[in-house]
């Protein structure tokens, strides 16, 4: 080589070498799907220190924060064999699950290879308050002679249900719709019973006098890269009927201007909204709401709630008042009183780990209809974030009725975080939801008024099974003094 190449090549190589330099410092993450141990241990760590920094329900119990550490400690202790990163996320769900939040949601990168251990039933198993029935997603009953679901894999359902409740939070465990979200990752509950992996699982049926038929289904991959407690993606309800006079709320934004038409439009009296997907603040659903439905003579009606956040280093209350919240001691004197007179106590304060008070109001609303609209919204477990505030908003009001199962709990702001190795994002609660009359609902979720199961809320006419139940709660009629109002919160 002559010295004119040798010239030429060394400045060429420093010029390579500088632009990998620059790429490793500006863009150091590339998320490995086969992990060592030493990187789920630093993985481990990095959750570990977030989750006690910033977590809301770790600050709130401290037994289960305690578990949590434990946890962890023997995880980062172990000789953790090499894995992929579908296992590596199971473990963590598992682990996350002791915080009993039900808001965590653990998901793999989309880029991530789909393990065979993620692999579940393709179908909606529902429970009817006795028996669990399983339905194709064609929304079409397996066997209409053999109907009930009773045997996975030669095992009681019974067992199943066992093994899915490690993963569900406590305020969820009498789920049905919870339970059969579980139930179906048959692979994942698999690893923990004891049993092999297998692309096909086998299901027994009985009919009512107990004949029985045994069926082999094939497991697939659904598509949705999440395995989260959150739940907001995929909710059962969506492959089930919903009921034809029912109007749903779309996960999209692409037919909410149809939805709003038919809303609009709508004469039935009362009016079945399912606001099961509703996530995010609609301004719209929330003005249609104000101008038919809310009453105006509610005392606390601009008070929906109150969040506490959890302290950690700068944090401060002006990233929530970007989420609609402000501080307590912004409010004028006359509604810091009417807060106090339907129970709520300002002066609480249970651990310095949380910040002072922060309010979420509505908006006033001056063009109201002068003769309310009755209102019936569905909700279940899959009910959380605006689904859950629009549920407390008007779960008090006395023309309007909560039907179906108990909410999620899961209403509060929430904290993200991204894992160095795995790539993995993490969600949790960042603070804790109270009602306006200082009841806890974060972890416990709003009950309904009427209680039907997710067969019961799906079939195409539900009005009949409304008229057979009855509140058992206090109605506020229109000339009734306001501190008679409904109790729920």
């Amino acid at each position: 080589m002559s010295v004119r190449s040798i010239f030429f090549v060394f400045p060429t190589m420093m010029c390579i070498s500088a632009v990998q330099l620059i790429r490793i410092s500006f863009f150091p993450h590339s998320a490995s799907y086969q992990l060592t141990s030493e990187q789920q241990k630093q993985d481990i760590q990095q959750v570990l220190s977030n989750i006690n920094q910033k977590s809301a329900f770790a600050a709130l119990d401290p037994g289960k924060k305690h578990k949590f550490n434990l946890a962890a400690q023997r995880l980062l202790l172990a000789n953790l064999p090499h894995t992929n990163s579908s296992i590596f996320q199971i473990r963590l769900q598992a682990w996350l699950s002791t915080l009993n939040d039900p808001a965590i949601s653990v998901t793999l990168p989309q880029s991530a290879p789909r393990s065979n251990v993620l692999t579940s039933f393709q179908g909606v198993l529902h429970h009817d308050g006795k028996h669990w029935l399983a339905f194709m997603p064609i929304r079409e009953q397996l066997d209409e002679d053999y109907p009930y679901l009773t045997h996975i894999d030669g095992l009681p359902i019974a067992r199943w249900v066992s093994a899915a409740q490690q993963y569900i939070p406590d305020s969820l465990k009498l789920s049905a719709i919870e339970q059969s979200r579980w139930i179906s990752r048959i692979n994942q509950l698999r690893q923990d019973i004891g049993l092999p992996l297998s692309d096909s699982t086998q299901f027994t049926f009985t009919n009512s006098v107990g004949d029985s038929i045994q069926r082999t289904m094939r497991l697939g991959n659904s598509g949705d890269s999440k395995i989260d407690i959150s739940y907001s993606t995929t909710p059962i309800h969506k492959q089930a009927s919903l009921a034809r006079d029912t109007l749903q709320y779309p996960a999209y934004s692409e037919p909410k201007e149809m939805f709003f038409k038919q809303l609009e439009a709508s004469t039935n009296n009362p009016i079945q909204l399912d606001i099961r997907q509703l996530t995010s603040i609609d301004n719209r659903l929330n003005q249609w709401i104000n101008d038919n439905v809310a009453p105006s003579y509610t005392p606390y009606n601009s008070t929906i709630g109150l969040i506490t956040y959890k302290r950690f280093p700068k944090s401060t209350s002006a990233t929530f008042s970007k989420q609609a919240f402000f501080p307590l001691e912004d409010l004028p004197f006359f509604e810091l009183t009417q807060l106090e007179t339907v129970g709520f106590n300002r002066q609480f304060d249970g651990t310095q780990a949380f910040s002072h008070w922060l309010v979420r109001q509505t908006d006033e609303y001056l063009n109201a209809a002068s003769k309310k609209r009755q209102l019936h919204l569905l909700v279940d477990s899959s009910c959380q974030q605006e689904c859950e505030w629009l549920a407390l908003r008007a779960a008090s009001w006395p023309n309007v009725n909560l039907l179906g199962e108990q909410t999620r709990g899961s209403l509060s702001p929430r904290h993200s975080l991204k894992l160095k190795h795995s790539g993995i994002s993490i969600k949790y609660s960042a603070a804790l939801t109270y009602s306006a009359q200082g009841r806890l609902i974060s972890g416990i979720g709003i009950s309904p008024h009427i209680t039907l199961t997710g067969v019961a809320l799906n079939q195409p006419k539900i009005q009949h099974l409304i008229a057979t139940e009855s509140k058992a709660t206090i109605r506020l009629s229109a000339d009734s003094k306001p501190t008679s109002a409904k109790t729920q919160p």
